[in-house]
């Protein structure tokens, strides 16, 4: 009796490892969004950049034509979902860089909900903002 239980257990450990291997790493969004310029739903210009130029854009003095970046950033991925900016261009000798640390909530299509995590001053709520992947 002892024995089948524990067969019984080690299947069950066994399938609900299988089970999160499968469900909890199934997208790899890195190389989903791999050199890809994410735009703000409803915005022309404005958004993010995970191209070799990356970075951030605005709409300020842009034309769908041509959507510059405005602060110029490196991308590092902290894993398969999370990424961070990290600002190129130092700004004087005594400020850190400015860091903008997203997560991949979810891809459908050409649409990705990020989930964009505050790292400023002050003490402003996380945001999820959609995107279009351009």
């Amino acid at each position: 009796m002892i024995i089948k239980m524990k067969e019984k257990m080690k299947k069950s450990i066994a399938f609900a490892g299988i089970f999160a291997c499968c469900f909890t790493h199934g997208i790899d969004y890195k190389l989903a969004l791999k050199d890809k310029k994410l735009v703000m739903f409803g915005a022309e210009c404005a958004g993010i950049s995970l191209k070799k130029d990356a970075g951030l854009s605005s709409e300020m003095g842009s034309s769908a034509e041509s959507c510059p970046v405005d602060l110029k950033t490196r991308v590092k991925w902290l894993n398969t979902d999370t990424f961070m900016l990290v600002e190129k261009n130092k700004l004087n000798e005594t400020s850190p860089p400015r860091v903008y640390i997203y997560q991949v909530i979810s891809i459908v299509g050409n649409k990705v909900v990020l989930h964009d995590f505050w790292t400023g001053w002050n003490d402003y709520q996380d945001e999820k903002i959609s995107y279009t992947i351009k």
